[in-house]
């Protein structure tokens, strides 16, 4: 993640920005969201001195009803430490121009991750199945069902656009693909990650007082 903020650093300097069209707004969310991923950085390493003082005794390793395991958690934390530089390089990559030799490195960097993110979820929904879990009201169980609903729209829409197999993995095109995967589905899944991550915020400010 510091790679690609740092990236999008130098994309203000070297001129890159400076050559998308201006009706293009993909430069300025692009800063807004390594902003962002120094925040969220802040914000996690705000939050270990709030992890080390909580009283709770050690965790189990599968989940049960009275909590989420160490196994459910590190699938969740390993996703989502993926899905903040899958999404943000896959806006970096549109402004690049196509002859560039570092474009096709990033886009094949994006496209692994959106394959581990794939993976992982499989994992996460592996042991959701499983397991019991903490009963959460019914609108959080239905962000988490939306919110993997959409990573896994992300990844098949991905491999449909994808020019060449990915590991080994690829999807006949798709008509709607370009428009899912660059439009509303990142959308969504934007605007459910800021609300998850509001909710995890919330949890850190509870777990601190």
């Amino acid at each position: 993640m510091g790679f690609l903020a740092w990236s999008i650093v130098l994309a203000n300097q070297d001129g890159t920005f400076a050559r998308v069209a201006a009706a293009d707004a993909t430069p300025l969310l692009l800063n807004i969201e390594g902003g962002l991923i120094g925040l969220g950085a802040l914000l996690l390493l705000a939050s270990i001195p709030a992890v080390l003082r909580r009283p709770a005794g050690p965790l189990p390793l599968r989940s049960d009803t009275g909590a989420y395991g160490r196994l459910a958690r590190g699938l969740h934390w390993a996703a989502a430490a993926l899905i903040i530089p899958a999404f943000t390089m896959g806006q970096f990559v549109t402004v690049l121009a196509p002859g560039r030799a570092d474009r096709a490195d990033f886009l094949a960097t994006h496209m692994l991750l959106g394959l581990a993110i794939a993976a992982l979820v499989a994992l996460r929904l592996g042991e959701r199945l499983a397991r019991p879990a903490p009963a959460n009201p019914r609108p959080v169980r239905l962000a988490h069902g939306l919110l993997y609903a959409l990573l896994i729209a992300m990844v098949l829409t991905g491999l449909a656009l994808a020019p060449a197999p990915v590991l080994g993995l690829s999807l006949p095109p798709a008509p709607l693909a370009a428009s899912l995967h660059h439009g509303a589905l990142p959308l969504l899944l934007a605007l459910l990650f800021a609300g998850h991550l509001a909710g995890a915020v919330k949890a850190i400010r509870r777990m601190a007082a």
